[in-house]
């Protein structure tokens, strides 16, 4: 979704960017407003850059950042479950985090970085939630882009990070992990099955119709009934072994900091459906959201490894035993269990996420206002969309990952 500035903003909007200027000790502010961002479609809309100039202790400040907020009252309505989880994020379960970090003093290369939140209101129809992100230095990329393994190491060792102080919140502090758990128990999309729209089958079957592989597409056909029943409990928590996890890990949703064109940190942004599950729904949701066939050929394994590594030295740098709190066989066990939830959500998503961006944004508007007409519209994109879908399709089957053991739990 290309930016574009808007000259007369809302007046709940200016109200936003009034109060963060007080927040900020900002006095005789001008500000720019541009909708959406470069190199990101605005799947949900709602999305503000702002830059807001103003002085203080008679210093020019100018200060950047991101309002959610949707103009739109039926969007608001539509995602007001989402930006409150959001919040509860930032309110209770950042400061946790935050908190465990500076207790055990984590290496650098080791803690995790959160984007600074600075405003929230949860008051009704007027829910936002302002975020403090220098674009100067961090960006996010094309969701067309192909990503290569330095982009993935850095994404998977931001989960293996966030997971990693989850558990280790969990056996240190469970009274703070039951208030979190409290929260984050119920999925955003998924926690209630009668909720789920049963139009999300005929998503699923769309995309199982181009399967090559005969008796994969006979098996994926068979969970047809299923899906939405896996869904809710793929995202469900676990017994001992969930975690706070994204819940929207993809290319829309991470920020990368270069030097010398390389990539060398990244961001996990926009946590509207953060839930307490298992950390696997993390790994397969990310993996086959953001990865062709190439490259989940030649570096899931190692990234894998790299995840479970990751993950084992923070526990460790908190006076913890990985094997005691996630142990390897329980994590292969769950990489196969799990796994089931990134193929469902991609084989759902796939027409869209592979759709240039116009087309992509009448694909959203179909799915929520006319759900049929989508499953019959072709994109111009057909045949990386194909592809795609036998990419995550094959690697699923070759991993020999499970459809049905969820079910059966």
């Amino acid at each position: 979704m290309r930016t574009r500035k808007i000259s007369r903003p809302h007046t709940d909007l200016i109200d936003i960017i009034n109060k963060v200027a007080e927040i900020s000790n900002l006095s005789n502010i001008k500000y720019v407003i541009e909708m959406g961002h470069d190199n990101v479609d605005g799947f949900v809309g709602g999305a503000h850059k702002v830059k807001i100039r103003g002085t203080r202790d008679k210093l020019k400040i100018t200060k950047s950042v991101i309002i959610k907020w949707h103009p739109n009252p039926v969007d608001r309505a539509c995602f007001r479950e989402a930006y409150l989880r959001e919040i509860s994020y930032y309110k209770y379960i950042v400061p946790n985090l935050l908190d465990i970090q500076r207790k055990y003093n984590i290496i650098e290369g080791l803690r995790m970085k959160f984007s600074n939140c600075i405003f929230t209101s949860t008051e009704y129809n007027k829910e936002s939630i302002t975020i403090q992100i220098d674009m100067r230095y961090f960006c996010y990329i094309d969701r067309f882009y192909k990503i290569d393994f330095s982009h993935a190491t850095l994404v998977i060792k931001n989960l293996a990070k966030l997971h990693a102080l989850s558990f280790v919140l969990a056996k240190l502090c469970p009274k703070n992990v039951e208030k979190i758990q409290n929260i984050c128990n119920k999925d955003v999309q998924y926690g209630d099955v009668k909720s789920i729209p049963s139009s999300l089958k005929s998503y699923f079957m769309a995309s199982v119709a181009v399967v090559s592989d005969l008796s994969a597409k006979e098996k994926l056909m068979e969970i047809e009934q299923n899906i939405l029943i896996l869904l809710n409990k793929t995202t469900s928590p676990i017994p001992n072994y969930s975690t706070i996890c994204h819940g929207d890990c993809w290319s829309n949703n991470l920020i990368f900091k270069y030097h010398k064109n390389k990539p060398v940190d990244s961001l996990l942004v926009d946590f509207q459906l953060v839930r307490y599950a298992s950390p696997v729904t993390d790994l397969s949701y990310f993996f086959y959201m953001s990865a062709d066939r190439h490259f989940l050929h030649q570096h899931y394994d190692q990234l894998i490894n790299i995840y479970y590594g990751t993950l084992s030295a923070v526990i460790r740098q908190c006076d913890l035993n990985i094997e005691e709190i996630y142990p390897k066989d329980i994590f292969y066990k769950h990489l196969r269990e799990y796994s089931v939830y990134g193929l469902i959500e991609a084989l759902i998503s796939m027409k869209i996420i592979t759709a240039e961006p116009e087309e992509a944004a009448k694909m959203v508007d179909m799915k929520y206002n006319h759900p049929n007409i989508l499953c019959q519209y072709e994109s111009k994109n057909r045949t990386l969309y194909i592809d795609r879908v036998n990419s995550v399709v094959d690697h699923f089957f070759q991993k020999n990952y499970s459809l049905y053991n969820v079910l059966n739990q």
